[in-house]
């Protein structure tokens, strides 16, 4: 795996957030969280700028490692934000399915919005929902206790994860899966946001410049991603170690998704968790 180097690292922003500029999303970033938190700010740059980086493909936010991240995203496992790009929802294939039932270019699955983890048997809304890593990754969350997003344009991000993150400490921590093109500015982000977590990069079907990744970011996206086995193994083994810890600190566990601000919250259902 590849060390970037902080000049590296730092390039990577600054071509990012130039080219950022005319747009709503930037904007936004700049007056509702860099100017109104101007505080906040200036630590979160200092986190970013301290941030050791060792795998390009795996972020961490903070320097404490997974023995500290773990029992405190655990403890208040409701502040826990999972999240995954809609890109990695199923796109057609051929003889076999029309790919995502809910559509792509959204916040919504089928499954996660009727899933309530026991008995009776979970069912899927069409063969694509089958072999779906959001499918899989969104019930691991539920099983945590964590909020599950899936992520659409960056103006969305903004306003619908950064500012609650910020403004009213809704998510205190993160495990999200995203494009490696917007890897720098979203780590940034959370950075100055305050969240703790982890950060992984798509290894397949990714962005590959800033014109790919603005198309992708108006829901003009053909192409789904992936992480790599290893970015696989990491997030699901943080992400369950988490639910171990978390069914340890009390019997009330939630059961369903609930969709607040295109956000699935983790509420108690009819169904006793097990």
């Amino acid at each position: 795996m590849l060390n970037p180097s902080r000049a590296d690292r730092l390039a990577g922003l600054l071509e990012f957030s130039i080219r950022s500029l005319p747009h709503p999303y930037a904007r936004i970033f700049l007056r509702r969280i860099i100017l109104r938190h101007p505080v906040r700010a200036m630590l979160g740059i200092r986190r970013y700028w301290l941030q050791s980086v060792t795998d390009i493909q795996e972020y961490r936010l903070s320097d404490s490692g997974e023995d500290v991240f773990v029992p405190r995203a655990a403890c208040a496992a409701e502040h826990l934000l999972v999240a995954t790009g809609f890109c990695q929802k199923p796109v057609p294939v051929a003889g076999k399915h029309d790919g995502c039932p809910a559509g792509r270019f959204n916040h919504d699955c089928l499954f996660l919005t009727a899933l309530e983890l026991g008995p009776p048997a979970e069912r899927f809304a069409s063969r694509a929902c089958e072999d779906c890593f959001v499918r899989v990754l969104g019930h691991a969350a539920l099983r945590a206790g964590a909020s599950f997003a899936i992520l659409t344009s960056a103006l969305d991000v903004a306003e619908q994860i950064l500012i609650p993150a910020l403004e009213l400490r809704r998510f205190t921590h993160v495990l999200m899966a995203l494009c490696p093109y917007s890897l720098e500015p979203m780590s940034f982000a959370l950075q100055v946001c305050c969240m703790d977590g982890y950060v992984f990069a798509f290894d397949t079907g990714a962005c590959s410049d800033y014109r790919e990744w603005l198309l992708a970011d108006r829901g003009d996206k053909r192409e789904q991603t992936g992480l790599s086995a290893t970015g696989i193994r990491r997030l699901f083994n943080l992400l369950n170690s988490v639910a171990e810890a978390s069914s340890q600190s009390g019997p009330s566990r939630p059961t369903v998704f609930e969709s607040i601000d295109h956000v699935l919250r983790p509420v108690p259902g009819r169904t006793a968790p097990f």
